[in-house]
């Protein structure tokens, strides 16, 4: 897998990327952890995936400033879906810069981060909730 600078742009498409984040999270997470909000309850991909795609519209309809409305107030909704959203925009963001964690809240507020980055990371977060959450 390649790792790209922070500033890359992940596309949807891109293999390698959704490949790498589901390593990391066989890695990061036993059972079904990660598809799981802290409040025990379960939540789909399906589910997580329209979440963030619902958060794309909200950005793009409100606008994104740093710092002032970002990945913080398009992902909040109910919790448990606020987390696992959470959890796989992190495994996303680690895919690409080979971090060790990350937190997507705050990743958009990284100087020089463009909107078109946040969206990418929204898109590829969908992608990946269809593509291994639960039914």
């Amino acid at each position: 897998m390649s790792t790209q600078s922070p500033s890359a742009s992940p596309e949807v498409s891109d293999e390698d990327l959704l490949a790498g984040a589901s390593r990391l999270e066989s890695c990061w997470y036993t059972g079904p952890r990660l598809w799981h909000g802290t409040s025990g309850e379960s939540v789909t991909g399906a589910r997580t995936a329209a979440h963030l795609e619902t958060a794309i519209g909200l950005l793009e309809r409100e606008g994104w400033e740093p710092g002032q409305f970002g990945l913080r107030e398009v992902l909040a909704g109910p919790q448990d879906l606020t987390d696992v959203s959470l959890k796989v925009l992190e495994l996303v963001i680690c895919a690409r810069t080979g971090a060790g964690s990350a937190e997507p809240r705050l990743w958009d507020r990284v100087p020089g981060r463009t909107v078109t980055e946040v969206r990418a990371l929204l898109l590829a977060g969908a992608a990946y909730a269809r593509r291994y959450g639960p039914a």
